[in-house]
Protein backbone atom coordinates (compact mmCIF):
# COMPACT_ATOMS: atom_id res chain seq x y z
CA UNK A 1 0.00 0.00 0.00
CA UNK A 2 1.38 3.58 -1.38
CA UNK A 3 2.64 5.56 1.45
CA UNK A 4 2.38 9.43 0.51
CA UNK A 5 2.75 8.50 -2.57
CA UNK A 6 5.54 6.31 -2.61
CA UNK A 7 5.63 2.82 -2.83
CA UNK A 8 6.13 0.81 -0.11
CA UNK A 9 9.22 -2.02 0.14
CA UNK A 10 10.58 -4.37 2.43
CA UNK A 11 14.27 -5.51 2.61
CA UNK A 12 14.99 -9.16 3.29
CA UNK A 13 18.63 -9.45 5.26
CA UNK A 14 20.81 -7.33 6.66
CA UNK A 15 24.39 -8.22 5.07
CA UNK A 16 27.17 -6.14 3.12
CA UNK A 17 24.70 -5.23 0.62
CA UNK A 18 21.61 -4.19 2.49
CA UNK A 19 22.74 -0.92 3.99
CA UNK A 20 23.37 0.78 0.31
CA UNK A 21 19.65 -0.86 -0.45
CA UNK A 22 18.50 0.60 2.32
CA UNK A 23 19.88 3.52 2.09
CA UNK A 24 18.96 4.96 -0.96
CA UNK A 25 15.24 3.09 -0.38
CA UNK A 26 15.04 6.03 2.95
CA UNK A 27 16.30 8.56 0.64
CA UNK A 28 14.03 7.43 -2.31
CA UNK A 29 11.72 10.69 -3.49
CA UNK A 30 9.41 7.46 -5.15
CA UNK A 31 9.95 4.41 -2.28
CA UNK A 32 9.00 3.81 1.03
CA UNK A 33 11.58 1.21 3.40
CA UNK A 34 8.85 0.15 5.61
CA UNK A 35 10.58 -3.23 7.38
CA UNK A 36 13.55 -5.27 7.49
CA UNK A 37 13.20 -8.95 7.32
CA UNK A 38 16.25 -10.63 8.97
CA UNK A 39 15.87 -13.76 11.80
CA UNK A 40 19.65 -13.20 12.74
CA UNK A 41 21.71 -10.15 13.85
CA UNK A 42 23.05 -8.41 11.02
CA UNK A 43 18.97 -7.44 10.16
CA UNK A 44 18.24 -6.40 13.51
CA UNK A 45 20.92 -4.42 14.38
CA UNK A 46 20.00 -2.22 10.92
CA UNK A 47 16.56 -2.37 11.83
CA UNK A 48 17.19 -0.55 15.02
CA UNK A 49 20.24 1.31 13.62
CA UNK A 50 17.20 3.12 10.74
CA UNK A 51 14.42 2.66 13.25
CA UNK A 52 13.02 0.40 10.44
CA UNK A 53 9.84 -2.13 12.02
CA UNK A 54 12.00 -5.93 12.24
CA UNK A 55 10.40 -8.99 11.16
CA UNK A 56 11.79 -12.07 11.34
CA UNK A 57 10.27 -13.80 8.73
CA UNK A 58 7.38 -12.80 5.60
CA UNK A 59 4.85 -14.20 7.99
CA UNK A 60 5.54 -12.61 10.86
CA UNK A 61 5.43 -9.20 8.52
CA UNK A 62 1.80 -10.36 6.92
CA UNK A 63 0.55 -11.38 10.46
CA UNK A 64 1.39 -8.08 11.96
CA UNK A 65 -1.34 -5.24 12.84
CA UNK A 66 0.94 -2.38 12.08
CA UNK A 67 2.78 -3.15 8.68
CA UNK A 68 0.42 -3.97 5.69
CA UNK A 69 2.08 -6.10 2.64
CA UNK A 70 4.76 -3.80 1.13
CA UNK A 71 4.24 -3.55 -2.74
CA UNK A 72 7.80 -4.53 -3.45
CA UNK A 73 10.80 -7.07 -1.67
CA UNK A 74 14.27 -6.42 -1.79
CA UNK A 75 16.09 -9.81 -1.68
CA UNK A 76 19.21 -9.49 -0.46
CA UNK A 77 20.49 -13.35 1.73
CA UNK A 78 23.77 -15.13 1.06
CA UNK A 79 23.45 -16.42 -2.75
CA UNK A 80 22.86 -19.49 -2.00
CA UNK A 81 18.97 -18.66 -0.80
CA UNK A 82 17.82 -16.56 -3.19
CA UNK A 83 15.57 -18.50 -4.89
CA UNK A 84 14.53 -20.10 -1.46
CA UNK A 85 13.84 -16.59 0.07
CA UNK A 86 12.78 -15.65 -3.03
CA UNK A 87 10.00 -18.28 -3.97
CA UNK A 88 8.97 -17.56 0.05
CA UNK A 89 8.05 -14.13 -0.76
CA UNK A 90 6.15 -14.10 -3.90
CA UNK A 91 4.08 -17.15 -2.36
CA UNK A 92 3.40 -15.59 0.38
CA UNK A 93 3.31 -11.88 0.51
CA UNK A 94 1.97 -11.87 -3.66
CA UNK A 95 4.15 -8.11 -4.24
CA UNK A 96 4.23 -6.93 -7.31
CA UNK A 97 7.72 -6.79 -7.61
CA UNK A 98 10.68 -8.51 -6.17
CA UNK A 99 14.55 -7.26 -6.75
CA UNK A 100 16.90 -10.69 -6.31
CA UNK A 101 19.86 -9.58 -5.45
CA UNK A 102 22.58 -11.49 -7.87
CA UNK A 103 24.01 -13.67 -8.55
CA UNK A 104 19.54 -14.42 -9.25
CA UNK A 105 20.29 -18.27 -8.51
CA UNK A 106 23.28 -20.63 -8.31
CA UNK A 107 21.94 -22.98 -10.42
CA UNK A 108 19.98 -22.42 -13.37
CA UNK A 109 17.07 -25.44 -12.70
CA UNK A 110 16.13 -23.33 -9.25
CA UNK A 111 16.19 -19.90 -11.05
CA UNK A 112 14.06 -21.34 -14.10
CA UNK A 113 11.42 -22.29 -11.23
CA UNK A 114 11.66 -19.07 -9.48
CA UNK A 115 11.24 -16.76 -12.64
CA UNK A 116 8.03 -19.71 -13.59
CA UNK A 117 6.48 -19.15 -10.35
CA UNK A 118 6.97 -15.29 -10.87
CA UNK A 119 5.15 -15.35 -13.80
CA UNK A 120 1.85 -17.59 -12.53
CA UNK A 121 1.69 -14.67 -9.58
CA UNK A 122 2.19 -11.64 -11.76
CA UNK A 123 5.11 -10.34 -9.99
CA UNK A 124 7.69 -8.70 -11.63
CA UNK A 125 11.16 -9.97 -11.05
CA UNK A 126 13.99 -7.71 -11.35
CA UNK A 127 17.75 -9.04 -11.04
CA UNK A 128 19.86 -6.57 -8.99
CA UNK A 129 22.89 -6.01 -11.97
CA UNK A 130 22.91 -2.60 -11.02
CA UNK A 131 26.05 -1.70 -13.37
CA UNK A 132 23.14 -1.65 -16.20
CA UNK A 133 22.51 1.63 -14.29
CA UNK A 134 25.84 2.91 -13.87
CA UNK A 135 25.96 6.23 -16.22
CA UNK A 136 29.35 4.53 -18.26
CA UNK A 137 27.66 1.59 -19.52
CA UNK A 138 24.80 3.89 -20.65
CA UNK A 139 27.55 6.39 -22.42
CA UNK A 140 28.86 3.02 -23.76
CA UNK A 141 25.82 1.39 -24.87
CA UNK A 142 25.02 4.55 -26.61
CA UNK A 143 28.27 4.69 -28.42
CA UNK A 144 28.08 1.46 -29.75
CA UNK A 145 23.93 1.43 -30.32
CA UNK A 146 24.71 4.56 -32.73
CA UNK A 147 27.55 2.76 -34.64
CA UNK A 148 30.36 4.45 -33.42
CA UNK A 149 32.20 1.35 -33.17
CA UNK A 150 30.81 0.02 -36.16
CA UNK A 151 30.27 -3.71 -35.78
CA UNK A 152 31.95 -5.01 -32.57
CA UNK A 153 34.26 -8.21 -33.04
CA UNK A 154 35.96 -8.67 -30.15
CA UNK A 155 35.58 -7.92 -26.42
CA UNK A 156 37.73 -8.91 -23.41
CA UNK A 157 37.92 -7.96 -19.68
CA UNK A 158 39.07 -8.20 -16.28
CA UNK A 159 37.89 -8.71 -13.01
CA UNK A 160 40.69 -8.91 -10.47
CA UNK A 161 41.28 -7.52 -6.66
CA UNK A 162 42.73 -8.75 -3.62
CA UNK A 163 40.35 -9.98 -0.85
CA UNK A 164 41.24 -10.39 2.90
CA UNK A 165 41.24 -13.54 4.54
CA UNK A 166 39.10 -11.80 6.96
CA UNK A 167 36.02 -11.23 4.08
CA UNK A 168 36.06 -15.24 3.75
CA UNK A 169 36.26 -16.18 7.65
CA UNK A 170 33.52 -13.73 7.97
CA UNK A 171 30.48 -16.35 6.39
CA UNK A 172 31.44 -19.83 5.31
CA UNK A 173 29.66 -19.91 2.23
CA UNK A 174 31.52 -17.58 0.34
CA UNK A 175 34.19 -20.30 0.65
CA UNK A 176 31.54 -22.78 -1.32
CA UNK A 177 30.96 -23.21 -4.88
CA UNK A 178 27.60 -24.40 -3.69
CA UNK A 179 26.49 -21.87 -1.65
CA UNK A 180 27.05 -19.53 -4.52
CA UNK A 181 30.81 -18.54 -3.41
CA UNK A 182 34.22 -17.20 -5.18
CA UNK A 183 34.76 -14.85 -7.68
CA UNK A 184 32.85 -16.66 -10.37
CA UNK A 185 29.21 -15.79 -8.34
CA UNK A 186 30.30 -13.35 -6.60
CA UNK A 187 31.58 -11.35 -9.12
CA UNK A 188 32.07 -12.42 -12.75
CA UNK A 189 28.67 -12.56 -12.95
CA UNK A 190 28.02 -8.97 -12.90
CA UNK A 191 30.75 -8.78 -15.68
CA UNK A 192 28.79 -11.17 -18.03
CA UNK A 193 25.34 -9.28 -17.53
CA UNK A 194 27.27 -5.80 -18.20
CA UNK A 195 28.99 -7.61 -21.70
CA UNK A 196 25.37 -9.21 -22.21
CA UNK A 197 24.20 -5.50 -22.15
CA UNK A 198 26.54 -3.83 -23.84
CA UNK A 199 26.71 -6.28 -27.01
CA UNK A 200 22.79 -7.30 -27.02
CA UNK A 201 23.57 -10.52 -27.49
CA UNK A 202 24.41 -13.57 -24.73
CA UNK A 203 27.47 -16.12 -24.43
CA UNK A 204 26.69 -19.28 -26.02
CA UNK A 205 29.79 -21.50 -24.93
CA UNK A 206 32.82 -20.64 -22.86
CA UNK A 207 36.38 -22.42 -22.13
CA UNK A 208 37.81 -21.87 -18.86
CA UNK A 209 41.03 -22.72 -17.02
CA UNK A 210 41.79 -22.11 -13.49
CA UNK A 211 44.72 -19.98 -11.96
CA UNK A 212 46.50 -21.42 -9.16
CA UNK A 213 45.07 -21.58 -6.02
CA UNK A 214 47.26 -20.10 -3.04
CA UNK A 215 44.47 -19.82 0.22
CA UNK A 216 43.37 -22.73 2.37
CA UNK A 217 39.49 -22.53 3.72
CA UNK A 218 38.09 -23.86 6.81
CA UNK A 219 35.00 -26.02 7.03
CA UNK A 220 34.36 -26.76 3.12
CA UNK A 221 34.77 -29.99 1.77
CA UNK A 222 37.31 -30.10 -1.53
CA UNK A 223 34.93 -30.91 -4.06
CA UNK A 224 33.34 -28.03 -2.91
CA UNK A 225 35.85 -25.18 -2.14
CA UNK A 226 35.62 -22.36 -4.20
CA UNK A 227 38.23 -21.36 -7.24
CA UNK A 228 40.20 -18.57 -6.81
CA UNK A 229 40.23 -16.94 -10.60
CA UNK A 230 40.39 -18.61 -14.07
CA UNK A 231 41.27 -17.25 -17.49
CA UNK A 232 38.12 -17.84 -19.73
CA UNK A 233 37.04 -17.40 -23.18
CA UNK A 234 33.76 -17.04 -24.23
CA UNK A 235 31.92 -17.08 -27.54
CA UNK A 236 28.41 -14.92 -28.36
CA UNK A 237 25.55 -15.71 -29.89
CA UNK A 238 26.09 -13.26 -32.37
CA UNK A 239 29.60 -14.26 -33.70
CA UNK A 240 31.68 -11.91 -31.24
CA UNK A 241 34.09 -13.65 -29.15
CA UNK A 242 36.48 -12.54 -26.03
CA UNK A 243 38.25 -13.07 -23.31
CA UNK A 244 38.27 -12.44 -19.48
CA UNK A 245 40.37 -12.61 -16.63
CA UNK A 246 39.25 -13.13 -13.05
CA UNK A 247 41.22 -13.39 -9.58
CA UNK A 248 40.71 -12.65 -6.22
CA UNK A 249 43.75 -12.98 -5.13
CA UNK A 250 45.96 -10.61 -6.76
CA UNK A 251 46.85 -7.03 -5.69
CA UNK A 252 45.35 -4.95 -8.99
CA UNK A 253 42.96 -2.12 -9.46
CA UNK A 254 41.72 -3.51 -12.81
CA UNK A 255 37.88 -4.63 -11.65
CA UNK A 256 34.60 -2.82 -11.74
CA UNK A 257 34.89 -1.25 -7.76
CA UNK A 258 38.53 -0.09 -8.38
CA UNK A 259 38.03 1.22 -11.92
CA UNK A 260 34.75 3.24 -10.88
CA UNK A 261 34.63 3.67 -7.22
CA UNK A 262 31.11 3.23 -6.97
CA UNK A 263 30.84 1.01 -4.01
CA UNK A 264 31.92 3.04 -0.77
CA UNK A 265 33.29 -0.16 0.72
CA UNK A 266 36.33 0.28 -2.08
CA UNK A 267 38.47 2.57 -2.52
CA UNK A 268 38.56 3.30 -6.27
CA UNK A 269 42.19 3.33 -8.49
CA UNK A 270 44.02 6.71 -8.63
CA UNK A 271 44.10 7.26 -11.59
CA UNK A 272 41.52 6.14 -14.81
CA UNK A 273 41.87 2.05 -15.06
CA UNK A 274 39.61 0.36 -17.37
CA UNK A 275 37.88 -3.16 -16.65
CA UNK A 276 36.18 -3.95 -20.42
CA UNK A 277 37.41 -3.34 -24.06
CA UNK A 278 35.30 -3.66 -26.66
CA UNK A 279 36.84 -3.98 -30.04
CA UNK A 280 34.72 -3.11 -33.36
CA UNK A 281 35.57 -2.46 -37.19
CA UNK A 282 35.55 1.30 -36.76
CA UNK A 283 36.85 1.84 -33.18
CA UNK A 284 36.98 0.64 -29.74
CA UNK A 285 36.09 1.35 -26.26
CA UNK A 286 37.51 0.87 -23.55
CA UNK A 287 34.73 1.47 -20.17
CA UNK A 288 34.34 2.99 -18.08
CA UNK A 289 36.84 5.54 -18.51
CA UNK A 290 34.58 5.60 -21.64
CA UNK A 291 37.52 6.49 -24.01
CA UNK A 292 36.89 5.53 -27.74
CA UNK A 293 39.54 5.29 -30.49
CA UNK A 294 38.25 6.01 -34.39
CA UNK A 295 39.79 7.28 -37.22
CA UNK A 296 38.79 10.54 -38.88
CA UNK A 297 38.17 10.01 -42.40
CA UNK A 298 39.97 13.97 -43.08
CA UNK A 299 43.13 12.30 -41.87
CA UNK A 300 43.02 9.20 -44.51
CA UNK A 301 42.17 11.74 -46.87
CA UNK A 302 44.75 14.34 -46.16
CA UNK A 303 47.43 11.81 -45.92
CA UNK A 304 45.81 10.06 -49.54
CA UNK A 305 45.62 6.97 -47.66
CA UNK A 306 42.81 4.24 -46.84
CA UNK A 307 41.27 4.36 -43.37
CA UNK A 308 43.65 1.33 -41.78
CA UNK A 309 46.58 1.25 -39.41
CA UNK A 310 48.68 3.65 -41.53
CA UNK A 311 46.21 6.52 -40.70
CA UNK A 312 46.54 7.96 -37.09
CA UNK A 313 43.54 7.00 -34.17
CA UNK A 314 42.03 9.71 -32.69
CA UNK A 315 41.14 9.31 -29.06
CA UNK A 316 38.14 10.86 -27.68
CA UNK A 317 36.28 10.73 -24.21
CA UNK A 318 32.75 10.49 -24.04
CA UNK A 319 30.67 12.12 -22.97
CA UNK A 320 28.89 10.42 -19.23
CA UNK A 321 26.23 12.02 -17.49
CA UNK A 322 26.17 11.83 -13.39
CA UNK A 323 24.16 9.22 -11.00
CA UNK A 324 24.45 6.79 -8.65
CA UNK A 325 24.00 3.38 -9.94
CA UNK A 326 22.18 2.15 -6.87
CA UNK A 327 20.02 5.17 -6.52
CA UNK A 328 18.99 4.80 -10.32
CA UNK A 329 18.23 1.39 -9.71
CA UNK A 330 15.97 2.27 -6.68
CA UNK A 331 13.98 4.62 -8.70
CA UNK A 332 13.61 2.47 -11.62
CA UNK A 333 12.30 -0.46 -9.03
CA UNK A 334 9.43 2.26 -8.24
CA UNK A 335 8.55 2.71 -11.85
CA UNK A 336 8.40 -1.01 -12.46
CA UNK A 337 5.91 -1.22 -9.41
CA UNK A 338 4.05 1.81 -10.71
CA UNK A 339 4.35 0.06 -14.41
CA UNK A 340 5.72 3.27 -16.25
CA UNK A 341 9.07 0.93 -16.61
CA UNK A 342 9.52 -2.72 -17.57
CA UNK A 343 12.73 -4.64 -15.75
CA UNK A 344 15.80 -3.20 -17.18
CA UNK A 345 17.25 -6.39 -16.15
CA UNK A 346 14.59 -9.22 -15.87
CA UNK A 347 14.71 -13.16 -14.02
CA UNK A 348 15.73 -14.41 -17.97
CA UNK A 349 18.27 -11.70 -18.10
CA UNK A 350 19.80 -12.97 -14.71
CA UNK A 351 19.35 -16.42 -15.62
CA UNK A 352 21.69 -16.00 -18.40
CA UNK A 353 24.26 -14.89 -16.23
CA UNK A 354 23.80 -17.62 -14.50
CA UNK A 355 23.81 -20.29 -17.05
CA UNK A 356 27.31 -18.66 -17.50
CA UNK A 357 28.51 -18.98 -14.75
CA UNK A 358 27.51 -22.22 -14.41
CA UNK A 359 29.04 -23.60 -17.75
CA UNK A 360 32.67 -21.74 -16.57
CA UNK A 361 31.98 -23.64 -13.32
CA UNK A 362 31.72 -26.76 -15.11
CA UNK A 363 34.62 -26.01 -17.67
CA UNK A 364 36.66 -25.70 -14.35
CA UNK A 365 35.71 -29.09 -13.17
CA UNK A 366 36.39 -31.16 -16.00
CA UNK A 367 39.64 -29.25 -16.82
CA UNK A 368 41.79 -29.03 -20.00
CA UNK A 369 40.02 -25.97 -21.42
CA UNK A 370 37.38 -28.05 -22.68
CA UNK A 371 34.15 -26.20 -24.86
CA UNK A 372 31.04 -25.68 -22.56
CA UNK A 373 28.06 -25.12 -24.80
CA UNK A 374 25.11 -22.84 -22.64
CA UNK A 375 21.63 -23.61 -23.67
CA UNK A 376 19.01 -20.81 -24.67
Amino acid sequence: MAIDGKITVALVGGGTIAPLHAEYLISSPTCSLVAILDPFAPGKKLAEKLSVPHFESVSALLASPTCSNPDAYVICVPSGLHVQVGMDVISVALPKAVLVEKPFSTDSESGIKLVKLAREKSCCILVGHHRRFHPSLTAAREAIENGRLGEITMVSGYWTAKKNDGYYNAAQWRCSRSGGGGPIWTNFVHDIDALHYLTGARVTRVWAIPTVRRRRYRGVTPDDIIDEGAAIMLQLSNGVVGTFAVSDNVASPYGWESATGDNPLYPPASTPVDSYRIFGTNGSLSIPDDILWTYDPKDAQRLGLEIGWNVPMQREALSVLSGIPFERQTEHLGRVVKGTDKPRCSGEDGLAAVRVCEAVMEALTVGDGVPIDISP
